[in-house]
């Protein structure tokens, strides 16, 4: 296989109940076209977007309370991506990160796999959250948008009565910087190094699988970088005008996260 060939699939390994199952990636159909480019995947309104919690209404109207950016608290997530062809759901869901495959139907959310979660302890009342709200993403009854085009809003009605609203964030983007785009695997830990003048946090990188890791000294823009999770993104290398002390000119800007999996620990 080339190294084009290659980089297209990440070595793939399914989630389930906390064991990584590996399986090949999706083979063409007969005629040669790619299964994740028909129909029913160009369909999918919700693939590379995230979105925050934003509200969540009890039966009867009465707010609950969750965590919000403007108190200087970590909002509850769901980003939506094609990992191998196959949507999968993932973010935060309190304490934990998580993840879970997805359809969408008819413009509908459909969720039918308990997601699969890191184990992070925390406080009672956001473990209580936490459980709710993964127990809420196999209760989806109904989705609504503000725009199915290209939506900011998204509403899910749930069995018990519930009703979550939730506000796009804003998408990863180069921010119109010029350069070329390379396609990174991340680990999903940073590790101890020596970085100008002391000691910092490292990305672990590399290029392909068949490469051991290798230390990135500086920062990625537009990332957030979540333990416990492996990655694959592409960046825009682009010349940084102020480097650190013994650090490389080079700087990586976020332009999309291609595929991300929870690594159990």
């Amino acid at each position: 296989m080339s190294l084009s060939s290659s980089l297209r699939w990440m070595a793939p390994c399914v989630l389930s109940l906390g064991l990584a199952a590996c399986a090949a990636p999706p083979q063409r159909a007969a005629d040669g076209r790619d299964p994740r480019f028909q129909p029913a995947a160009a369909s999918d309104v919700l693939v590379q977007t995230s979105w925050d919690l934003a509200r969540w209404t009890r039966p009867g109207g009465a707010l609950r309370e969750i965590p919000h950016p403007s108190s200087n608290s970590r909002p509850l997530t769901i980003s939506f991506i094609h990992d191998q062809g196959a949507p999968r759901a993932g973010g935060f869901s309190g304490c934990n990160q998580y993840s879970a495959p997805y359809t969408v139907a008819n413009g509908q959310l459909i969720i039918q796999s308990n997601p699969v979660a890191t184990m992070m302890a925390c406080a009672p009342v956001n473990m209580q959250l936490e459980q709710e709200f993964l127990a809420g993403l196999t209760r989806i009854t109904a989705t609504s948008f503000d725009n199915t085009n290209n939506p900011q809003r998204m509403t899910w009605m749930l069995s018990t009565g519930d009703t979550l609203d939730f506000g796009r964030r804003i998408d990863p983007v180069a921010g119109g910087q010029q350069g070329p785009t390379k396609l990174i695997y991340v680990n999903s830990e940073r590790v101890p190094c020596n970085a100008g003048a002391g000691r910092a946090t490292c990305y672990q990188v590399r290029d392909s699988q068949s490469q051991p890791w290798q230390l990135w000294y500086g920062d990625i823009t537009g990332f957030n970088f979540q333990p416990g999770i492996r990655y694959r993104l592409r960046v825009v290398e682009v010349k940084d005008p102020n480097p650190p002390a013994d650090a490389s000119g080079l700087r990586w800007v976020l332009d999309t996260v291609v595929e991300q999996e929870i690594v159990k620990r």
